[in-house]
């Protein structure tokens, strides 16, 4: 060591060691600092960049996501829906009374359709019930469980996602099932 060391404090030469420090760590801080600061920058150069290629053509891939998106908004026709719409017009056909159709999915687990008709008598309330279950035979579709339908009060016909009641007048004033799941909305008159 030469004498001019020596004579130095040593607090002295500490001072300069612990200024050296902070430079260090600063330029070691300062290419990640710079690197934050220019990260927003490149995405938003890149942003730019892809709505200026939008805006001079067509891009592919939002092509593509567009006929994708047209393709999921027209939904496959529903089974339960047109089980439902068949088994109106088959009820219509046979002369039954006041068919209402009940979209109840949004109150129960139950089933998705209500289809409700009126027979005039006890003796149309059960053929109705019997041609109904008949037909849907024949198309391959055979009812889970039927309640009521030897009396002629009130059939029940449950085919699973669409349950059909036919009742005779007196029953259907008593039960007076539109009130209980009809909002307006969910239910339609059929003619």
């Amino acid at each position: 060591m030469s004498e001019s060391e020596k004579t130095r404090d040593p607090a002295e030469t500490a001072a300069p060691a612990a200024e050296k420090k902070p430079r260090t760590r600063k330029k070691a801080e300062t290419p990640a600092a710079e690197t934050a600061a220019k990260a927003p920058r490149r995405r938003a150069v890149k942003g730019e960049a892809e709505g200026q290629a939008t805006a001079a053509g067509p891009d592919k891939s939002a092509a593509k996501k567009t006929r994708s998106r047209a393709a999921k908004a027209a939904p496959a026709p529903d089974p339960a829906a047109q089980l439902a719409e068949t088994v109106c017009a088959f009820l219509s056909s046979k002369k039954a009374e006041d068919i209402v159709l009940v979209d109840v999915r949004e109150k129960t687990v139950l089933c998705d359709y209500f289809v409700i008709a009126s027979g005039r008598n006890t003796t149309q309330v059960k053929a109705l019930c019997e041609n109904l279950e008949e037909k849907l035979s024949k198309d391959g579709v055979e009812p889970r469980r039927s309640e009521g339908v030897k009396e002629g009060r009130w059939g029940v016909l449950d085919y699973g996602d669409v349950i059909v009641h036919i009742f005779n007048d007196e029953s259907r004033l008593f039960y007076h099932l539109e009130r209980l799941w009809g909002e307006g909305d969910n239910l339609r008159r059929w003619e």
